[in-house]
Order: structure tokens, then C-alpha cells, then sequence
């Protein structure tokens, strides 16, 4: 009777099993689809994208790379994007670093105050920060200037990185830093050769995070840069519409390499995210 009971419990956590992952499954090929159909499209002509015919190119053509490069140069604009990206991320990792650690271990006064104001800012609507941003930006003398968006991406991204880097420096034993300084280690000595390896997975996680907030980011580019040869892809890619009639298939070409840049920043750092998504799940 035991065996008989073990084997309809093996086969119910069998169905079980196959239907979770099957969901799981569907989940993702829906979560997928658009992605792929935009990565298909940049190889298809712009009447077979119209005309919805076929899910593969027929015929097969590159013409919407080759215009993408040729009639807005798309590159020049990657090139400024990833500066943006790189340098706002950065600056947001370096600033939320060394605001998270000292909020996280040492006890004075105030500290909860600018905990709560820091983890606050969260809450802010970005586009209610349209009109203040723009009028400090200007009384600064960084309209329309790359290092103005490079300070802008850092501040904005700074919360968010704020909050997780220093949860996780809670999680973290002290340790190790109570027995470098011990052994004669200052502030920070003890900050950059005992917590910086510690955190590496917190920071690449919020590292992915803020670099593809800033990659996408379109709002603020729009209002704060003017210039030509300052814009970021973003703004680039809607030229096509602006300038061109909308050539859907130089598009969606221009999309196709936006979106490779984010992917393979993950796939480069995808062990460190996990690790930094799943600190704390197991003792």
C-alpha cells in the first residue's frame, strides 16, 4: 500500500513539475517574442515588415544596418551613450559606496535622517523633476554639455544604488573589517581591500541596473541636450521618423544594436548579478 501511495505522490510531483515549467516556460518564449521579432525585422525589407508576411527575412538584407550607419551614424551616438552610461554608472556606484558603507556600520547622529532622505528619493516621479533639473542645470552652466548628463545620470541613479548596496553591507559580517583595522589598517584601507571585494556582487548588480537605465534613458535627454553631437541613440533613432519618412527597416536595425550593448554587458556579468540577486537567500 506504502508503494502504491509513494507512486501517485511521484506521479502528481510529476505533473506538477511539468506544468510549473511549462508555464515558466511560456512565460519567457512571451517575455522573448517582441525581442526576437525586432531582431528578425532588421533583416527583412520594409514591405515585408508592413505587410506581416512570414516570420523569417524573405529576402534576407542588411540595408537597415547600412542606413542606420550611413544616414544617421548610428555609432557616433552609441559612442556618446555609452560615455553617459559608463560614466553616470560609475559615478553613481562611486558616490553611493562610500555614502552606503558608514551608514551601514558606524552609528552618529543623523544617520537615520539621511538614510531615510537617501532611500526617499526613490519615491520622486521623474518627470516631476523635469522643471527643477532643468532651470539647476542651466543656472549651472551645463545645458546642453556632456558632463552635465554624466552628473545628472549619477544623481538620478544614485538611490536606487544607494539602498541596495548598503542592504547588502548590512547582510555582510563586520568581522573581517574589525580585524584589518585591528591589525593597523585605516578607513580606507579597510574600505577598498576588505569591503570593495566583498560587495563586487551588490556592484555589479546595481552596476547592470543603472548602466541600462542610463542606455535607455530618453526623457531627460530630450529636454536637457540640444546639440547635435551631443545626443544619445535614444533621441537618434526617433530621426529616422523625423528625417527620413520613418524607414522602419533602419529602425528597427538601430534598435537590434541598442539593444545588444545591455545584453552583453549582463551576459559578461551574469555570475556576479546572480550572486548579488541571491546574497542573503541562503545561510
Amino acid at each position: 500500500m506504502s508503494d502504491v501511495r509513494t507512486t501517485a505522490a511521484g506521479r502528481r510531483s510529476g505533473w506538477a513539475n511539468v506544468l510549473i515549467y511549462g508555464f515558466l516556460g511560456l512565460v519567457v518564449l512571451l517575455a522573448l517574442a517582441p525581442t526576437a521579432w525586432v531582431m528578425l525585422s532588421a533583416f527583412k525589407t520594409g514591405n515585408q515588415i508592413f505587410s506581416g508576411q512570414g516570420l523569417l527575412p524573405a529576402p534576407f538584407t542588411v540595408q537597415g544596418f547600412v542606413d542606420a550607419f550611413t544616414q544617421i551614424h548610428l555609432h557616433e551616438y552609441m559612442l556618446n551613450t555609452l560615455l553617459y552610461a559608463g560614466l553616470g554608472t560609475l559615478g553613481a556606484l562611486t558616490a553611493a559606496f562610500l555614502a552606503a558603507y558608514p551608514l551601514a556600520r558606524f552609528s552618529f547622529p543623523g544617520r537615520n535622517a539621511l538614510v531615510a532622505l537617501f532611500s526617499l528619493a526613490l519615491a520622486l516621479p521623474l518627470v516631476g523633476l523635469a522643471t527643477p533639473v532643468f532651470f539647476v542645470v542651466r543656472e549651472l552652466g551645463m545645458f546642453d554639455s556632456r558632463i552635465g548628463m554624466v552628473i545628472l545620470y549619477s544623481a538620478l541613479q544614485f538611490p536606487f544604488t544607494f539602498v541596495v548596496l548598503r542592504a547588502f553591507m548590512l547582510s555582510t559580517p563586520p568581522e573581517l573589517e574589525e580585524a584589518a583595522m585591528i591589525d593597523g589598517a585605516g578607513y580606507f584601507t579597510t574600505l577598498f581591500r576588505v569591503v570593495l571585494p566583498l560587495t563586487r556582487p551588490a556592484l555589479a548588480t546595481v552596476a547592470v541596473v543603472a548602466f541600462v537605465n542610463i542606455w535607455n534613458e530618453f526623457f531627460f535627454a530630450n529636454l536637457l541636450l540640444v546639440s547635435e553631437e551631443n545626443r544619445n541613440v535614444q533621441l537618434v533613432l526617433a530621426g529616422f521618423k523625423s528625417q527620413f519618412g520613418f524607414n522602419v527597416t533602419g529602425a528597427v536595425a538601430g534598435a537590434t544594436l541598442v539593444m545588444l550593448v545591455p545584453i552583453c554587458l549582463f551576459l559578461i556579468l551574469q555570475r556576479q548579478v546572480i550572486a548579488g540577486l541571491t546574497a542573503g537567500a541562503v545561510k
